[in-house]
């Protein structure tokens, strides 16, 4: 169950970090609304994953007491 929640926040991170380096690279979004849009759901999705770490740590820390 571990492994999932794992790979789920690594990829939340990965996608983050292609949808905000996505904004930066592709012309055709310069002055756009749709660059905000990625951008927020970058941002989004990096608070998803860090949440995510930290609940992953939280486990970790009490499995690791027992």
């Amino acid at each position: 169950m571990k492994n999932n929640k794992v790979k789920r926040t690594i990829l939340m991170l990965l996608v983050a970090v292609i949808l905000f380096s996505a904004t930066m690279v592709i012309p055709a979004l310069q002055d756009s609304k749709w660059k905000v849009y990625l951008q927020g759901g970058a941002t989004g999705l990096t608070m998803a994953g860090i949440v995510s770490i930290i609940t992953l740590l939280i486990d970790y820390l009490k499995d690791s007491k027992k």
